[in-house]
This record gives C-alpha cells, sequence and structure tokens, in this order.
C-alpha cells in the first residue's frame, strides 16, 4: 500500500479533522504539532491555527464545499440598489 504525502492543501487538513476526531483534537490544542509533516504558508498556518473546535464541529463532508465556497465568494451589490444611489456633490465632498 502506497503511503500518502501530506498535502499543503488547507481543505484536506480541515477534511482530515472532521473525519478523524483524535486528529481533530489535536488539531485544536496542538495545532503545531499537528501539522508539523504538512506545508503550509506562513498565513495558511495562521488560518488553520485560527480555527475553533466549534468551527470544525459544523463542518462535514457534504457542507465542506459550499464552507470554501463561500469563504471566497465577492459581494455584488443588487443593481436597483445601485441605480438608487445618489451622486456625490460638491457639498458632500
Amino acid at each position: 500500500m502506497e503511503e500518502k504525502k501530506p498535502s499543503s492543501d488547507i481543505k484536506d487538513i480541515i477534511t482530515r479533522a472532521i473525519e478523524d476526531e483524535e486528529f481533530k483534537s489535536l488539531l485544536i490544542e496542538d495545532p503545531d504539532r499537528a501539522i508539523a509533516d504538512y506545508s503550509f504558508t506562513e498565513v495558511q498556518k495562521l488560518m488553520i491555527k485560527s480555527l475553533r473546535k466549534e468551527d470544525l464541529d459544523k463542518l462535514n463532508p457534504q457542507n465542506l464545499e459550499e464552507y470554501f465556497s463561500a469563504d471566497s465568494a465577492v459581494y455584488t451589490p443588487d443593481l436597483d440598489e445601485v441605480l438608487e444611489m445618489e451622486e456625490a456633490g460638491e457639498d458632500d465632498i
């Protein structure tokens, strides 16, 4: 059986945490040790370390995709809202 190489994808480590209670506990209690074999950037490490047990408890394999797509969603105002906006006049500037 081929040994799986650690991924550097945050999604993979979160999937592991929601499927493996022991790993989830380690990730919450000692994130440095939990991710020691992974190759993450400093920003990714900060993101992982900021996860709380409550965050992980809300996630499951079915809603994980939604979690990551919602995180990258961009707010786009409704066209009617934009049309109703008044232009700034000289007194407003």
